[in-house]
């Protein structure tokens, strides 16, 4: 295992300080879960530490965590593809009164139908479309932290948007409502 000099040390504490919040926003949506959201984000940050002798580029540090997070979900999915399945008896231990998501990463009507989808969602398209709609990434830097062609990025985030009406659209109606997806200004 590589020793990290005690020079980068500040460096990672301006990582942590400047992109946690917006790793676990990610995270979040990525995975839906709060708790799993914060393993992901960790994981991150602890392979940012063992490789950040290897940043070569602190001015593309966001990139290169993006790149970090986007590998360790995953290899989270590849793992829980390998876990057996349990079954909807486990939902029996939880408190009925314990809420599943955090209440302040969106008590909105329309939460639990977004993570829904999201959820359903190829995570090929996923992450482009979060990083554009919920952090307000250019399509052109988001292409350039993913490592993708800008016209990829583009078809993916128009192909999520899609996905998203679609699905949001067809949960409206089931229950009567009316739901809309709108674009975060920066």
């Amino acid at each position: 295992m590589q020793t990290v000099p005690n020079e980068l040390r500040p460096l990672f504490e301006r990582l942590v300080r400047d992109h946690s919040e917006e790793l676990f926003r990610i995270a979040f949506r990525l995975t839906g879960r709060r708790e799993t959201a914060e393993d992901l984000v960790q994981e991150t940050f602890t392979e940012a530490w063992r490789s950040l002798p290897d940043l070569r580029e602190p001015s593309s540090a966001r990139a290169w965590l993006f790149r970090i997070l986007r590998f360790r979900h995953a290899h989270l999915l590849r793992d829980l593809g390998r876990r057996p399945q349990v079954d909807d008896s486990v939902e029996l231990l939880q408190d009925a009164d314990t809420p599943t998501r955090d209440a302040s990463e969106g008590d909105s009507e329309c939460s639990e139908p977004l993570q829904a989808a999201l959820d359903a969602m190829d995570d090929r398209f996923k992450l482009p479309f979060l990083m554009v709609l919920l952090l307000g990434v250019s399509c052109r830097e988001t292409a350039r932290e993913l490592d993708l062609p800008l016209g990829t990025v583009l078809s993916r985030v128009h192909r999520a948007r899609s996905f998203l009406r679609q699905r949001l659209d067809d949960s409206a109606g089931k229950r009567g409502n009316v739901l809309t997806l709108k674009r975060r200004s920066p």
